[in-house]
């Protein structure tokens, strides 16, 4: 299976609350459309073109890079902006009383095309999708909430809490990631050599223009690396601390899932963070009449439930923790519990008939359609669709399977495919 082989296949379109746009109103709002950029880039290149600082860009979330993506962004008081090239489009779409914020979206709608599948994949898919119709998904966190492993930093938050502050700092800014351009590996190393030298990695730092002020405040404040910290940019600080605590968050829930489902009732699923693991058709009944799991907070303070402490007691032991040492000085990484919902069940689920793949020969590709909440990951539920069915039933089966006949998901007139006209 593969997906994002080609910029096309992964579209994502956000979706606003229906009463956030206005025809008139202080915030200007733009639909911003990006291919093989992320966010932050995107939200840089509209405050150039609106006259503004990039803090005074506001959005409701985070897009990947990968693929094609349609988010909103507003800009107090901005002025018209169209822009057009190959990998950004601006437009104006309207007004709004307030800047955008995260509770002004209600989630994302995918189209995805998956690739490379072979005819067992097809069966899989097959078997699960009734089942992820009725029943969803757990809400684990995926592979784009662990960059921190993909470019090899580690657990930034864990280094602080163990008092491994130097350390944790040399790696977030001089790991090796196998996404580094020429450009990143000669930053990079430059600080190797001359880590602990802080004018002359200061240096480094002002020829590649990053992260100079925080080897100007170790030169001035020798070894001071808590301090060095909060010259770290905001957004790259969340970054880590959220990725701890989703971290634990998906390893409790694992935890729990291997006391309340017997093996035979598993399926598992392999990410970047770790091994998860779903149920095979229904969810255990604990977990069906909880809904919400919280993300833990510092030193574990606010989770109060006996059985949910226990959990996460066991995942902070086996990294070496005890709930005490869960908490930091450094400004920036204050761990705040929240409820998190268990499970995820994606809305307007359509899959079209399998063709054979042009991009891989012998192989079939499907498109595949669906809405998620604001915080849950189209990957995860891709990943599900296409895992553990049973081999027995797989290799009964030679013929290629039908997903034209699906179950009707409410009144309303229904397209071509299967699917409600929207």
């Amino acid at each position: 299976m593969r997906l994002k082989q080609r910029v096309g296949d992964f579209r994502v379109r956000e979706l606003l609350r229906r009463d956030y746009l206005a025809p008139e109103g202080e915030h200007r709002v733009y639909r911003v459309t990006k291919r093989k950029l992320d966010s932050e880039e995107a939200a840089r290149r509209l405050a150039t073109e609106a006259g503004v600082e990039r803090g005074e860009v506001q959005l409701a979330g985070l897009k990947d890079r990968q693929g094609l993506t349609i988010q909103y962004m507003s800009v107090a008081r901005g002025r018209d902006v169209h822009l057009a090239d190959a990998e950004l489009k601006i437009e104006p779409a309207g007004f709004a009383t307030s800047p955008l914020a995260g509770e002004d979206s209600l989630g994302n709608a995918f189209e995805l095309t998956v690739r490379a599948l072979s005819r067992a994949d097809l069966h899989c898919l097959r078997a699960n999708l009734p089942r992820m119709r009725a029943h969803g998904m757990l809400n684990y966190f995926d592979d784009q909430r662990f960059g921190n492993l993909t470019h090899g930093q580690g657990w930034i938050y864990k280094g602080l809490c163990l008092g491994q502050t130097g350390e944790a700092l040399r790696r977030l800014l001089g790991a090796r990631s196998p996404r580094d351009d020429e450009r990143h590996r000669r930053f990079k190393d430059g600080l190797e050599r001359h880590w602990g030298d802080w004018r002359e990695c200061r240096d480094v730092a002002g020829r590649f223009g990053a992260h100079h002020s925080v080897f100007e405040h170790l030169a001035k404040t020798l070894d001071d690396f808590a301090g060095a910290f909060e010259h770290v940019s905001t957004r790259l600080r969340t970054i880590h601390l959220f990725a701890w605590q989703s971290h634990l968050w998906n390893r409790a829930l694992v935890e729990w899932m291997r006391e309340l489902a017997p093996l035979e009732q598993r399926v598992v699923l392999e990410g970047e963070e770790g091994t998860l693991l779903a149920y095979r058709d229904a969810p255990p009944p604990t977990l069906l009449a909880r809904a919400r799991l919280r993300l833990p907070g510092e030193r574990l303070g606010d989770v109060t439930e006996p059985e949910v402490r226990r959990l996460f007691e066991r995942v902070l032991a086996e990294e070496g923790l005890a709930p005490e040492q869960m908490a930091v000085s450094v400004k920036g990484f204050h761990l705040k519990g929240e409820e998190r919902e268990l499970i995820v069940r994606p809305a307007h689920l359509r899959v079209r008939p399998p063709e054979p793949d042009n991009l891989n020969q012998g192989l079939w590709a499907v498109r595949v359609r669906f809405e998620l909440p604001r915080g849950s990951y189209a990957t995860l539920i891709v990943k599900r669709l296409f895992a553990g069915a049973d081999p027995a039933a797989e290799a009964a089966h030679t013929e290629r399977p039908d997903f034209t006949r699906r179950p009707r998901e409410g009144p309303g007139p229904r397209g071509r495919d299967g699917g409600r006209r929207r």
